[in-house]
């Protein structure tokens, strides 16, 4: 299959990733996520894809295949390795210790729910302190990919945060 095939199946084949994700209890952001992640694969696979019945098919049960295991991988962060940057307060007295031990645990909590590419990103551009080439090389997707993905993890955290303080 070259480009221009791909590329006309792609919308076709997006939705029914995203309507399936949404089918498997995923949110909107989450079956977005997957999709992107669906397609790239795909399109990684572009040459043996003539030998699948249906392709629709086949992005159905990956989709769901994702969904369940982030679903099923809940991903744990040790406290040591989140930046004690992103905490409000220094530590100081009894107080600002427990307030800051709450404020890492809900932070911890928060992170776990991203989708896997975004947690992934986020990860290793924030803790690990990679540069988005090397992310990208990682993951096996372009930088621009890894920028997004790394955009949407930052805001959908900040909306969480917000959330949090009302």
């Amino acid at each position: 299959m070259d480009e221009r095939e791909f590329e006309q199946l792609a919308a076709g084949l997006r939705k029914k990733a995203i309507t399936t994700c949404l089918s498997c209890g995923a949110d909107a952001m989450q079956a977005e996520d997957v999709a992107q992640d669906v397609l790239l694969r795909l399109w990684q696979m572009h040459d043996s894809l003539d030998r699948y019945r249906s392709l629709e098919a086949l992005v159905t049960v990956m989709a769901r295949n994702e969904v369940v295991s982030q679903h099923r991988t809940k991903r744990t962060i040790p406290l040591s390795d989140i930046s004690a940057s992103l905490l409000h307060s220094n530590l100081g007295n009894a107080d600002q210790e427990f307030i800051s031990a709450q404020e890492m645990a809900w932070l911890t909590s928060a992170m776990q729910q991203l989708p896997g590419t975004q947690y992934a990103v986020l990860h290793m551009r924030q803790v690990e302190h990679r540069s988005y080439d090397e992310i990208a090389q990682l993951l096996g997707i372009e930088s621009s990919s890894a920028r997004s993905l790394l955009s949407r993890a930052r805001m959908w955290l900040l909306h969480e945060i917000k959330n949090r303080d009302k």
